[in-house]
């Protein structure tokens, strides 16, 4: 009796690679015999397991020897546990010893139809080939119609006219036509800039070298530049690429300025996207003029550089502005989106590049000296990378007073590097001084210094500048200043100018000559009146962690609530004068690795300072001291000897002193600059004596004439 092995030829499998489960079950006729052999067949035969997908039976032939009837076909039952159930038909001549069951089945004796189980390997062309995007299809328009896609069913995937769009193609930006997107065609930003940490050159020599940078033929034109290069507080070259003479040698359009040999500089060279990413912008404000209340200038992931002139077209002082808007119509929103949360992300100090990750905008914008600095800014306003209008009068048709542009500025998910000059020459990151509202989150910014170069070794020379990192609206606008997650990597005169109404969630400021800067007022604002809070400042390097820009209105605030941490021995509180210190309100804790005894305020002021590193403000002194703006509680054990504990200038001085004498000699309270102390009699004295065992408890009180110490 002939019999044929049924197989599966290879495992059967899901799409996804997954062995099939189940069982097969394979039936014949009822009743089969075989001619001299006393054989009766019929029915099903046993189960048949799938293992790994696969299976092998051995059954007889549909028409063996003497069989009767001869010429069927069994029926195949597959019962899966992980795919659909179904059921197929197959013929098993004896002429084949061993098949395959895809290879044998035919069709349903009855519908004449039948769903086939092929193996592709063996039938060249049974399958529609991907590279092929359908084209291999004979009936196109059929094709078409039942795939339900149109006409992009057969056409290529591309990004110019007649592809279809995939990835991050930016034609899909096309529904929305609120977003800018500063690589579209129609604006054509690179975003091509590179950096390399090797760069040398000659003193007085235009020829730069690296080793590493590799420049293509296309970089003549490019601009370019390099840190270490330029003259004495300028600190980076800034200019063009004149020639290449090789992957490792290129000319500059202007020669070595710093008066030696340069080696392991920081060199940035690309496309100057600046003229591309206004355009965006302009295109971004024709949609908001146009009657819209929102627009989106878009940029990718990509690092662009702006090495354009200052623009001073739209009432501001920067190389990509927008304009003003007029205060009686309704808000408009305008945002500059990049992408990731990373855009904040620290520069670690070991680190020998600058930090330009995800969407960032390179700037190669600084100043000839400080003079030319400090003439720019009294005529134009304070520059920068992205630059809104000044506060002035008349937006709007107003008149009379401050008045700001009725706008709200976005800015998330950026970095922005800015020129490193040892002077503090360079342009600010982002100016929205003359905007309403502002709301700035997940942004990092900084210049293009690193530490391992000792580029903010001496962070007090940022000082002989004035450049700003980021200036947020000035005092007087209508009440919403967010700026969440930001991070200042170094480099400015002052890091940020915080204005009232700002809440600041995450602050981070290194290296600056101010950390952060509270403004009372500024460049003819009106002075401040409401609060601002900083819930967690991280303040490192810098020469004044705390630094007030003018007074706040009729002589009070600006008013200020931190909590800073720090790694110094000086923290301090310092101003733009004496009066500004002197008006400044609120509270400062401090807490990192700060010396207590180091402490201090340039002027008397009306911040009271909370040492944020121990539980209770109280100390133990067992001679002469002077009380510092963080004690509070101060127990005085003059067991061997009495001496003396000196106050500080009462002048607008928050702190409540406690002294109490624990010894037994005497305890002498003096005060500074002849001021008095009042104790129970109105008539006030240059000393105070506590006794054993008793307590000096003093407020300062202006009284109408002087500052004294009053004993409550």
């Amino acid at each position: 009796m002939e019999k044929v092995t049924v197989s599966s030829g290879q495992p059967m499998t899901l799409p996804d690679g997954t062995a099939i489960q189940g069982k097969l079950y394979f039936s014949g006729p009822d009743v089969v015999t075989i001619a001299g052999q006393d054989v009766l067949l019929g029915g099903e035969v046993p189960p048949v397991e799938l293992v790994g997908g696969a299976f092998s039976v051995d059954l007889v032939a549909t028409d063996a020897t003497g069989m009767s009837p001869s010429g069927w076909t069994y029926t195949v039952r597959a019962v899966l546990t992980n795919a659909p159930s179904w059921t197929r038909y197959i013929s098993l001549p004896k002429a084949s010893l061993s098949v395959k069951l895809a290879d044998v089945v035919v069709p349903d004796p009855v519908a004449g139809n039948y769903s086939t189980l092929i193996d592709a390997s063996t039938i060249a062309g049974a399958y529609l080939a991907k590279s092929q995007n359908l084209g291999d299809v004979p009936d196109k328009a059929a094709g078409r119609s039942n795939l339900g896609l149109g006409g992009a069913a057969v056409l290529s995937v591309g990004t110019t006219a007649g592809t279809v769009a995939a990835g991050d193609d930016a034609r899909f930006s096309s529904s929305k036509p609120w977003v800018f997107d500063v690589t579209a065609s129609v604006y054509g930003a690179a975003g091509d800039a590179q950096v390399v940490t090797d760069g040398a050159m000659a003193s007085g020599s235009a020829v730069l070298t690296s080793s590493t940078a590799n420049w293509p033929t296309s970089v003549v034109g490019k601009a370019i530049s390099v840190k270490n290069a330029g003259p004495t507080g300028v600190t980076t070259l800034v200019t063009t690429v004149a020639s290449r003479q090789s992957a490792t040698q290129i000319t500059l359009t202007a020669a070595n300025a710093s008066g030696g040999a340069v080696s392991g500089a920081v060199v940035i060279w690309g496309t100057d996207d600046t003229s591309a990413i206004q355009a965006a912008v302009d295109a971004a404000e024709a949609y908001l003029a146009a009657g819209h209340t929102y627009a989106q200038v878009y940029v990718p992931p990509r690092p662009y550089i702006v090495a354009g002139a200052l623009n001073t077209s739209k009432s501001g002082n920067g190389q990509i502005v927008f304009g003003p808007y007029a205060v009686a119509g309704n808000k408009k929103i305008l945002e500059f989106r990049g992408e990731t949360d990373g855009a904040a992300a620290v520069r670690h100090w070991q680190q020998t590049a600058p930090q330009f990750s995800g969407s960032c905008l390179i700037s190669f914008g600084v100043y000839s000296s400080s003079s030319a600095q400090t003439t720019d800014i009294n005529a134009h306003g304070n520059p920068a990378v992205i630059c809104g209008p000044n506060e002035a009068s008349g937006y709007g048709g107003n008149s009379g007073g401050a008045v700001f542009s009725n706008m709200q500025a976005v800015i998330k998910d950026l970095a922005i590097l800015t020129t490193h000059s040892a002077y503090g020459l360079t342009y600010g990151a982002a100016n929205l001084w003359g905007v309403a509202n502002a709301h700035v989150e997940n942004v990092g910014y900084g210049t293009a210094g690193v530490v391992p170069g000792n580029d903010y070794s001496s962070p007090g020379t940022f000082g002989v500048g004035l450049s700003v990192g980021l200036l947020l609206p000035a005092p007087g606008n209508n009440d919403h200043v967010i700026a969440r997650n930001i991070s200042c990597g170094g480099g400015y005169t002052y890091a940020c100018f915080v204005t009232e109404h700002t809440m600041a969630d995450r602050y981070m400021a290194l290296y600056c000559w101010a950390g952060l800067v509270v403004v009372g007022s500024y460049a003819g604002s009106v002075g401040s009146v409401h609060s601002m809070h900083v819930i967690s400042a991280s303040i490192e390097a810098c020469t004044h962690e705390l630094y007030i820009m003018g007074v706040g209105s009729q002589g009070v605030g600006p008013t200020i609530y931190a909590n800073i941490s720090t790694e110094s021995g000086t923290p301090n509180i310092a101003g733009s004068s004496s009066s500004a210190v002197n008006g400044a309100l609120g509270r400062i804790v401090l807490t990192g690795l700060f010396t207590e005894g180091g402490v201090s305020t340039q002027y008397p002021t009306g911040i009271e300072l909370v040492d944020g590193q121990v539980p209770r403000a109280i100390k133990r002194k067992t001679g002469a001291f002077t009380c510092s703006p963080i004690d509070r509680v101060l127990v005085c054990d003059t067991a061997s000897a009495g001496f003396t504990g000196t106050l500080p200038a009462a002048d607008f001085c928050p702190v409540e002193y406690v002294l109490k004498n624990v010894g037994a000699n005497a305890l002498t309270v003096a005060t500074t600059s002849s001021q008095l102390i009042y104790t129970s009699s109105g008539t006030g004295s240059a000393t105070a004596t506590v006794t054993t065992g008793q307590t000096l408890r003093v407020q300062a009180l202006y009284n109408g004439t002087s500052w004294g110490w009053y004993a409550v």
